[in-house]
């Protein structure tokens, strides 16, 4: 699973320190609440449906498929992969 990570700074410029929250609001955006130790403010920051539609990375090429590597792993372990 490829994933792209999501910026999260403070007017100050800082990172936070701690996430508080994470939820959706009845008009579909999601919400994300942070603290930011620097300058010691809590934000929201809201992001629509299509804006994190937009953040996604690219779907891989083969998703779902696996790879040799990833099934002589899984058969080590005793997990039968499908042929």
């Amino acid at each position: 699973m490829d994933y792209r990570a999501m910026q999260l700074d403070c007017y100050c410029g800082q990172a936070p320190d701690r996430i508080l929250e994470v939820g959706f609001t009845s008009d579909r955006h999601l919400v994300v609440h942070f603290w930011c130790s620097s300058c010691s403010r809590v934000l929201f920051i809201s992001r629509s449906l299509d804006e994190c539609t937009q953040a996604c990375p690219p779907a891989a090429a083969k998703a779902g498929a696996q790879s040799a590597e990833d099934a002589r792993f899984l058969q080590s372990i005793g997990i039968a992969t499908p042929e």
